[in-house]
């Protein structure tokens, strides 16, 4: 028995798939007009599939049918991340600044223009600054929303860690007001230290985020049983053979928008 869910998903795909191999077929004669001096004049040809309007001609043969049906709980997975997006930036910020603190000699131990005296002293200006790196944590997770949870609704906790830990250096050890630390003597192992201190950091919020996660739900959804088969069609009584009507208007998806983030890693901007 086949579903009107199966059979519209499978013209869809081939719909993409159509599309698709069109594109990849175009793109292959890039490199032939390129070689041919003669071609370049030419615009690549290319087509894009325009609207479309299907009849299909349907019978059903069950309408008392339900099927359990699996997916992944996307609004609790964007609830979550930026839940512990906040929390991973307050702990790793903790944990960085309190290596650099003690690694600061004596005679460095004061002053205004120290980046780490101002985090440490100054609870709005931290407060921002974790803001900052809570929302670059987040756009990391955006970017690979749909790898961050398994098939079977456990976290991705590798995948998690790499976007993460990548921000976290990128923001911090790549920080212009922190490089100060790291050119000193021994900034190279200091370096290091801070680049562990993020992934023990990391590592410990997960562990406890993540722990018993399961954003796999179950709900049954009503469900026709139908053919499209013409020889099954004839057996069936007037009042159960239907036509479908599709009008398709294939475009261009984003998945994600663009959005404003607050752009101020400088501790120093935020005083």
């Amino acid at each position: 028995m086949a579903q009107l869910s199966t059979i519209i998903s499978s013209i869809l795909r081939d719909m993409v798939s159509a599309q698709h191999e069109a594109n990849m077929y175009a793109a292959s004669l890039e490199e032939i007009y390129k070689r041919d001096g003669r071609l370049e004049r030419f615009h690549l040809p290319a087509i894009a599939l325009g609207e479309l309007e299907l009849g299909i001609q349907y019978g059903v043969k069950d309408d008392s049918a339900q099927k359990e049906q699996f997916e992944i709980n996307y609004p609790a997975l964007r609830k979550l991340s930026k839940e512990i997006s906040l929390q991973l930036a307050n702990t790793v910020l903790a944990s960085v600044l309190k290596t650099l603190e003690e690694d600061m000699p004596a005679n460095n131990a004061v002053g205004e223009d120290n980046p780490v005296l101002m985090l440490n002293n100054a609870p709005d200006t931290k407060r921002d600054f974790c803001a900052y790196l809570s929302r670059k944590i987040v756009k990391s997770f955006r970017e690979s929303f749909f790898t961050l949870i398994n098939d079977d609704g456990t976290a991705n906790r590798g995948q998690i860690m790499r976007c993460v830990i990548s921000t976290c250096e990128e923001e911090v050890l790549n920080n212009k007001d922190f490089n100060f630390h790291f050119d000193q003597t021994g900034g190279t192992l200091l370096r290091e230290k801070v680049r562990q201190d993020i992934r023990q950091s990391v590592g410990t919020v997960l562990d406890e985020s993540l722990k018993n996660l399961d954003l796999k739900r179950k709900k049954l959804v009503p469900s026709l049983d139908v053919t499209v088969n013409s020889e099954e069609i004839a057996k069936l009584p007037d009042e159960c053979i239907h036509t479908l009507h599709l009008k398709l208007d294939p475009r261009d998806i984003r998945l994600y928008q663009d959005c404003l983030l607050y752009t101020s890693p400088s501790p120093r901007d935020c005083s």
